[in-house]
């Protein structure tokens, strides 16, 4: 087995939502790597501070870590990395966004103050930001200027909308892939 993987999910999700068991499955029988989602409090009323402290309680702090984040997952996630102490992070953010999102205004105290982008940068190793073109949560714009901000390679696709199981997002086979393949995006 290799280092784990870890996952912070969005907003009203959870460790068993959207596509997280088959990246879980995906882990024990074909990355031979753990998967942890990590658990984070009243998902359908999120407080930053909470979201962090669970982050910093089920997150080691070592290099080389891979995380992923699924929307309100990856400022979360882009938050913790500010803060820990690691390098050669291998990083994916998934439909994420850094400023205010139209609709999620109850959101806004994860985006209210701006992130050290310079700093997060210095701990990566890699780094790609992902978004469908028909993300209705999420538009893509949002998911763009997050990679930009963070100076990442963003894949656009066509089609998966914001890859939750609403929308038929049980699966993400370009994780799959960019996990077998090193992340071979840098």
């Amino acid at each position: 087995m290799t280092d784990p993987i870890y996952v912070v999910h969005g907003y009203c999700a959870n460790p068993e939502a959207n596509w997280f068991p088959w990246l879980k499955q995906l882990g024990a029988t074909q990355l031979y790597r753990p998967v942890h989602v990590v658990t984070l409090p009243e998902p359908d009323n999120p407080r930053l501070t909470d979201w962090l402290a669970a982050c910093q309680s089920q997150i080691p702090q070592a290099d080389g870590l891979t995380l992923i984040g699924h929307s309100l997952g990856c400022i979360t996630t882009l938050r913790f990395l500010a803060q820990a102490d690691v390098q050669n992070v291998n990083l994916i953010l998934v439909s994420g966004f850094d400023d205010l999102v139209p609709g999620l205004t109850e959101l806004a105290p994860f985006t209210a103050e701006a992130l050290d982008y310079a700093a997060i940068r210095a701990k990566l190793k890699a780094a790609v930001v992902i978004s469908a073109r028909d993300d209705h949560i999420v538009p893509y714009q949002f998911t763009q200027r997050l990679a930009t901000n963070l100076a990442a390679p963003f894949i656009l696709l066509p089609t998966g909308d914001h890859f939750i199981t609403q929308t038929g997002g049980d699966r993400l086979p370009l994780l799959e892939f960019l996990l077998k393949n090193g992340l071979l995006i840098n």
